[in-house]
């Protein structure tokens, strides 16, 4: 039985022995006068005990919150008495949090988001730091608060964890159009805040795939294996003229060593027909193309190549793994501590092909209700952000998975997604978030969109005139010359104005208080209305 409704069956019931004993009570004294209120007491216990009664038999009792077999009504946190945030909630998409600098979205709801999806049972997760030293520390001591220090994983330069990318995508089916789509996709995190918005770019971007793809065709068939050093052997070493075709030192080489024991290897008829277009890329159309087309193709996919053969990232990402995605199923957590305000490009590398490749996997694993939940958290999400994010969002909710993505601002995104389809990409990810929290932010677009979100309601305006006074008379007896006017019609239900300015932004002045407003789709609050505002405390979060 629902707690709330046996609580009020209980008053009644109470109320009415109460007043029925006070009946008794008076009864007892056998005075006539009064006999009329014995009676209205007694009629007055009367229907009180009936209406309990009556109600406990029709009513049928609410099911507990955490009952549910899926584990999928789990309340994770409230926004308010009435309010609560849920495993459904959160599957349904995630969490998109927007504030300027400094409105407290991640010392506050951030940190209370982060806090409720470490303390789901069995949950695992992927976390990409955004400030050196300052993110490890607050979710160590998040996973030390939930009593789970031993499912936080830390993967940086300075701990032994190694994951190869390309293997894992190798080991999962090895399609030539899966590894090509993983390595550029993890490129698109580099070029995140160095790309422009050129119509051109997006062509560029296909040639870079092609040759990446007729590259990865090659070598995979040829030694049965995909690496970033071969690739990049591979491609440095193609003809890039006709001559070189009768080179001794071209045809002792690695390029056409590959294109020679590919040839050679047995081959189903669909790796025959793929084989015999890349060399024919290889051979023909790459040793013809114009010289400055080449070159800006090869600039960007040895910008790629060259980032995943050196250095740290060589070290991290293209040795022998002994963690994976995969790990995140089994219930942990895995913090790339490798900021790219302080890692730059090797931490925008390896962060990029971290989140892509459990996207990935999130989207291949067939979830039942014993599958555990597996949250992408990033913080500037900006900076991690690519093309895949919207498919992987929009498809995510039946495979268990989803995000939690913070911000300053509309712009940020479309910044990070550039050229023709950037924009729309970035609408399309946003979209699906489920539930949108916005603190005090810094922008007119993104408040307008805020606003636009909630919508817009029918509200009245009154106004009114004095028109001049006829006469003396009319002034002395002091009679009204007012004109009173209203009109009604639809007006956004929270203006732009309230998201940006009000706020509090935490800290000792605000008492450590953060305001917000929430944003739901699909359902409404208890107000009635699809957002509510709230508040957080930076001292209890998390």
């Amino acid at each position: 039985m629902d707690r709330n409704f046996s609580l009020r069956y209980a008053v009644q019931t109470g109320l009415g022995i109460v007043v029925l004993s006070f009946a008794a009570l008076l009864a007892k004294r056998d005075d006539p006068n009064d006999r009329p209120l014995v009676i209205a007491c007694g009629l007055g216990a009367f229907v009180c005990m009936a209406h309990a009664a009556f109600r406990n038999l029709t009513s049928e009792p609410a099911p507990l919150a955490s009952a549910s077999a899926d584990g999928l009504d789990r309340m994770l946190l409230r926004w308010g008495q009435d309010d609560a945030f849920s495993v459904r909630d959160l599957l349904n998409g995630g969490v998109a949090i927007f504030g300027r600098t400094g409105s407290g979205k991640t010392s506050s709801s951030g940190k209370a988001m982060a806090g409720a999806v470490v303390g789901l049972p069995r949950s695992g997760g992927l976390i990409l730091a955004a400030k050196p030293g300052e993110d490890r520390q607050m979710w160590e001591r998040i996973f030390e608060a939930a009593g789970r220090r031993d499912d936080l994983l830390i993967f940086s330069p300075d701990n032994p964890l190694r994951f190869n990318f390309l293997d894992y995508e190798l080991q999962r089916g090895g399609h030539t159009r899966a590894i090509t789509k993983c390595i550029t996709v993890i490129g698109e995190t580099l070029r995140s805040s160095d790309t422009d918005n050129r119509e051109s770019a997006d062509f560029w971007q296909k040639e870079q795939e092609r040759m990446i793809y007729n590259a990865v065709e090659v070598v995979k068939l040829a030694t049965g294996r995909i690496t970033a050093p071969d690739l990049q052997r591979f491609i440095t070493g193609a003809a890039m003229s006709p001559q070189q075709f009768t080179s001794e030192e071209w045809l002792a080489g690695f390029h056409n060593q590959c294109l020679k024991a590919a040839w050679e290897k047995h081959k189903s008829s669909l790796e025959s027909h793929d084989y015999e277009l890349a060399k024919e890329y290889w051979l023909n159309e790459f040793v013809f193309m114009a010289d400055k087309t080449r070159s800006s193709i090869l600039t960007g996919v040895m910008g790629i190549l060259h980032t995943f053969n050196t250095g740290l990232v060589r070290e991290l990402v293209s040795g022998v793994s002994n963690v994976s995605p995969d790990d995140l199923f089994a219930g942990k957590w895995v913090l790339i501590d490798m900021a790219p305000s302080e890692w730059g490009d090797i931490g925008l590398f390896v962060a990029g092909g971290w989140k892509y490749l459990t996207e990935k996997a999130v989207l291949r694993r067939i979830a039942d209700d014993a599958a555990n939940c597996v949250t992408i958290w990033a913080d500037e999400a900006q900076q991690f952000v690519n093309s895949f994010d919207a498919h992987f969002i929009a498809q995510c909710r039946s495979h268990r998975g989803c995000m939690i993505y913070l911000t300053q601002s509309l712009h940020a995104y479309y910044a990070a997604l550039p050229g023709q389809a950037g924009r729309h990409q970035a609408d399309s990810l946003l979209t699906n978030f489920h539930t949108k929290l916005f603190h005090a932010l810094g922008d007119l677009e993104t408040a307008n969109w805020a606003s636009g979100l909630i919508g817009k309601s029918l509200q009245t305006f009154t106004g009114g005139s004095i028109t001049p006074s006829e006469g003396i008379y009319d002034e002395l007896m002091g009679q009204s010359r007012y004109s009173g006017n209203f009109s009604q019609h639809f007006e956004s239900t929270l203006q732009s104005n309230a998201f940006m300015h009000g706020l509090r932004t935490g800290g000792a002045a605000n008492n450590f208080a953060c305001d917000c407003f929430v944003i739901r789709s699909g359902e409404p609050f208890s107000n009635g209305q699809n957002w509510l505002a709230t508040s957080f405390d930076q001292r209890s979060a998390g």
